[in-house]
């Protein structure tokens, strides 16, 4: 711990004296004028371009965020031809010098968050609106997702709200878990969960507001880890009904239909969720190559280093389309943007799409999420976006949350038919006793806001608000084994939509710990998981990861 100081007194000084200075170069802005720290939070502009430094930063962390994230999970894998890096994160065996590890580039966010809090006047009004509030506001989302992703990921967390700027002011005592991290993060996030974000447009192709994570959606996930389900459950969905934000089949995948049976070509509309600026993005670190940032995950997943696990393949492969009870199909089409085979056929005619699944052997995919795409006939590309927070898995969450409030038939209607009245509607007898409009605000779905409100399920298996053979709700002996039930089908539903963002491992880690903690389960659950995907060492990898303080990475290795 000593070492981890010295070196975090070091970088911090060394950000907090070239942060603000660079992102006059990223704006191309000319100026000559000092400005001391008592004046600096007093210009918006000043605040503008130290947010845009900060945003330079996490994009230095956008690679470390997905591949700690995911290749510590069991739905991606390494190759051969791997560099040994990737495959220490992969093995739960990192060294200290390894890239996409390093906790000071987290550190360095925290600190310059710091540095623009304690400046910024958060009470300036300008035509009568607090803007420097917004800014405040955002920087502290940044701050607290930053945070949490130490946490997460190193088991503990050195925190404070004072930036480093010199050798005295460093105080690396205060130590926290997450639980003493959430707690701090709670009080201080709470309020400004009303604050609006700032919208301050776009610096080239850098489109700026979907860099900040709005409140509410950090605080359900706080509530979340702690299992404080209520809580999370409100948060969750007081931002879906302030923002109007719904699961629309409009971002559904679906095959073409010959006389009521399921055709020979799809129309492949879910890939569309991961673009900024679509119906599904909500925050993300968008890693566009002019600011002076790189991401290697494109090069790495164009070089094979990195492939989709069988496990994940057979995760698609293995679902049922549901058209009708009289037609219905193998295979999920959310695998197609997800995943590309690497001799895949396409034939366009029109919106309609048809490609070949070829060979499922792992090694023949890369992962189309990581690949950047061609804008015109031009060597243009569209910057690699890594989605951090989606409508489907802000939905999912919320599913997650209610169900452990003994309301699994609710949980299950997320994933199955949408969450609206008239898709309650036949589904009332069971849903009734969970749905209490009045003194559960957070169970009220009958706005016409939800009208048009569709499965999760929906997005690249069909009609399966139809479906009363393949997907249904399995009756349990007991409450809790139905809870138990229905969050292993939104485990798998987070498998099938949510694959390689960067969430995976977390996820498994929070049902995991949750278990334990209820007595519902222990390490296995995760570690069987993981463990399944490394052939050559699976028993040794088990053995490893059935000891929880092995979920964390060593900062002094």
């Amino acid at each position: 711990m000593k070492t981890l100081n010295r070196f975090l007194i070091f970088l911090l000084l060394v950000v907090s004296s070239h942060v603000f200075m660079g992102c006059d170069a990223m704006l191309d802005v000319d100026s000559t004028r000092m400005v001391t720290d008592e004046e600096y939070g007093n210009s918006t502009k000043d605040t503008l371009y130290s947010t845009f430094g900060i945003l330079s930063q996490m994009q230095k962390i956008a690679d470390s965020y997905v591949l700690l994230g995911e290749l510590r999970g069991d739905l991606l894998d390494v190759t051969e031809i791997s560099d040994l890096h990737l495959k220490e994160i992969n093995n739960f065996n990192i060294s200290k010098d390894n890239p996409y590890v390093n906790v000071y580039d987290y550190y360095a966010i925290v600190n310059s968050c710091n540095y623009l809090l304690h400046n910024i006047d958060s009470a300036v009004v300008d035509r009568g609106q607090k803007l420097n509030l917004r800014h405040y506001a955002a920087i502290k989302s940044i701050r607290a997702w930053t945070y949490m992703q130490i946490v997460l990921n190193f088991g503990t967390v050195n925190f404070s709200e004072k930036p480093v700027l010199s050798v005295k002011d460093a105080d690396f005592s205060n130590v926290m878990n997450f639980d003493q991290l959430a707690d701090a993060l709670i009080v201080d996030l709470e309020p400004l969960k009303d604050v609006e974000l700032p919208n301050i447009g776009r610096i080239g192709s850098y489109d700026v507001r979907y860099s900040y994570f709005p409140i509410r959606f950090l605080l359900g996930d706080l509530y979340l880890w702690k299992g404080e389900y209520q809580k999370a459950a409100q948060e969750y969905y007081n931002l879906i009904y302030e923002n109007n934000l719904t699961l629309s089949q409009q971002a559904s995948s679906s095959w073409n239909v010959i006389n009521n049976t399921i055709g020979t070509s799809a129309i492949l509309n879910w890939n569309s969720v991961l673009t900024l600026g679509g119906s599904d993005v909500i925050s993300a670190i968008t890693c566009p190559t002019q600011y002076g940032q790189r991401s290697d995950l494109d090069s790495l997943n164009m070089q094979m280093q990195l492939r989709p696990t069988a496990q994940a393949l057979a995760n698609w492969d293995n679902q049922i389309y549901f058209l009708s009870e009289q037609s219905n199909s193998v295979g999920d089409l959310r695998k197609y943007g997800s995943v590309w085979w690497m001799n895949e056929v396409n034939v366009n005619s029109g919106n309609t799409n048809i490609f070949y699944k070829g060979d499922d052997e792992a090694e023949h995919y890369y992962i189309m999420k990581y690949m950047r795409y061609r804008q015109n006939e031009t060597e243009t590309y569209r910057p690699l976006n890594i989605p951090v927070y989606r409508v489907a898995l802000l939905y999912l969450r919320y599913a997650e949350a209610v169900n452990r409030l003994n309301k699994p038939n609710l949980a299950f209607a997320v994933l199955k038919t949408g969450l609206s009245s008239q898709n309650f509607a036949d589904e009332i007898g069971f849903l009734s006793s969970e749905i209490d409009s009045i003194s559960l605000s957070y169970t009220d779905f009958s706005d016409l806001r939800f009208y048009d409100n569709a499965g999760v399920r929906m997005r690249g298996l069909g009609n399966t608000q139809n479906d009363t053979t393949f997907y249904r709700f399995a009756t349990q002996a007991n409450m809790q084994d139905s809870v138990l039930y229905v969050e292993n089908l939104i485990e798998q539903e987070l498998a099938l939509e949510t694959a390689f963002e960067g969430n995976r491992f977390h996820d498994l880690m929070r049902i995991a710990f949750r278990r334990m903690k209820t007595g519902e389960g222990d390490e296995s659950y995760l570690a069987d998981k993981v463990a399944a995907k490394h052939v050559n060492n699976q028993s040794a990898i088990r053995t490893k990861l059935l000891n929880s303080q092995d979920w964390y990475i060593k900062t002094g290795n």
